[in-house]
Formats: structure tokens, sequence, C-alpha cells
């Protein structure tokens, strides 16, 4: 740190031995979909438990963005250049009632009847 102040509303102080983890955004194919969770196929391996994210488009401008958590994460394929992909179960947590009529009406969408619980997570 310089000896500049600081210019933030809160002072901010280096630490040592903590360790943490980002969660980035990345392309993931929806593989299959049900009101209680997915199969996604992506690129990087997620942790067992791990707690991410999904976007899934709706009918209203701004996508639907739906916490989960990760049931299991194998290696589905390797590309020619070595990109290594996943397939990974999640089942969704904490949805609303409203976000659950979302859900089904996007899936009913894709012509699956009722949008009910299929093989998800």
């Amino acid at each position: 740190m310089s000896n500049e102040p600081q210019r933030r509303r809160v002072a901010r102080f280096r630490i040592r031995g903590i360790s943490g983890a980002i969660t980035t955004p990345q392309e993931a194919e929806v593989l299959d979909l049900s009101v209680t969770g997915a199969l996604v196929e992506h690129q990087g391996m997620l942790r067992v438990d791990a707690i991410c994210f999904l976007d899934l488009p709706t009918s209203a401008a701004e996508p639907m963005t739906i916490r989960c958590r990760v049931i299991h994460s194998r290696v589905s394929r390797r590309e020619l250049e070595g990109a290594l992909y996943y397939q990974t179960g999640v089942e969704f947590l904490d949805l609303t009632p409203a976000a659950e009529q979302a859900l089904g009406a996007l899936i009913r969408s894709y012509g699956a009847p009722g949008g009910g619980e299929g093989e998800g997570a």
C-alpha cells in the first residue's frame, strides 16, 4: 500500500491467512431443466456442494438468476485443443413462488408438459 490517503468510504486492510473463492460468469449450455434443478455443460469444474448462480432467459428483459448448489460435476468431453468440459447437476435453492412460476413457464415454452419435476439435478 502506498502512503496516499485511501479514497474508499470504509478503510480496507491487508490481511493474510484467509482463503476465499470467486465464482466467475461463464457460458453454460442447459442440457435439462426442471423446477428443482438443472444439468448444465460448461468449462471449468465446480466443487460438489459449492453455491453457484444460473442465469436463465425469461420473457422479461433481464434473465432470471437462480441460486444453486452443485450436486455433481464430471468431465463430459475434451476438445481437440485440450479444453475440458464438465456436466454439472445443480439443485435450485430458495426459489420464490413467482420464480417457480416463471421457471415453469420457461420449461413449457420449450414444449415440456406442465414444467413440473423432471430429471434435473
